[in-house]
């Protein structure tokens, strides 16, 4: 858990880490906050510790106005910019390094299944999303891309591109493998 902790903190504060600059970023960060409240829930439930996980996933909703449940999958580096309206829900892999805002969801889309099961989104590493966008149902989402404040993501998104709109629709690539550039526009091929 703590090791976990210790990226996610390398996302908010250039401070070296100690268990004091944790304390004062989990006092002052709402973000931060529901991040430790999640990680230590999972470390309670693996280590099947009665009653501490719900407990941690109430006070997360309660002080920190967002819900992650703690059968979700979040990868290292996880950071909430904007705390507040965020709902993750049960079976949501997210990556590495993945940044969120506020009023986000994450979840199923009307009992969509795929052949091996999944109902929930899984999401790449590196992925930024914009205010208020929402990843329904079992989609995949590529490393590297960038999805834009109040997109709808349906369908799956592939690697290193931006996607904005309802329906998200991709509008360009984020890099070029080709070229070495960034932002170039993307061509459906």
């Amino acid at each position: 858990m703590f090791e976990l902790l210790k990226k996610d903190f390398s996302r908010y504060s250039a401070l070296p880490y100690s268990k004091l600059n944790l304390l004062k970023m989990f006092l002052r960060n709402d973000g931060f906050r529901a991040i430790c409240f999640y990680r230590f829930g999972v470390s309670c439930k693996n280590k099947k510790i009665k009653y501490l996980p719900t407990v941690s996933e109430k006070l997360m909703h309660h002080l920190c106005h967002c819900w992650i449940s703690l059968n979700a999958e979040i990868g290292p580096g996880f950071f909430i910019a904007h705390v507040g309206g965020i709902s993750i829900g049960e079976g949501t892999r997210i990556g590495e390094n993945c940044d969120v805002r506020r009023n986000i969801s994450f979840g199923g889309n009307y009992g969509k299944v795929t052949e091996d099961g999944r109902s929930h989104p899984w999401v790449g590493d590196n992925v930024s999303f914009g205010v208020g966008a929402v990843i329904a149902g079992p989609v995949t989402i590529g490393s590297n891309s960038i999805i834009g404040a109040n997109t709808v993501v349906t369908r799956n998104v592939p690697e290193g591109v931006i996607v904005s709109g309802v329906p998200g629709v991709i509008i360009k690539k984020v890099w070029d493998k080709e070229t070495g550039r960034g932002l170039v526009p993307y061509k459906k091929t």
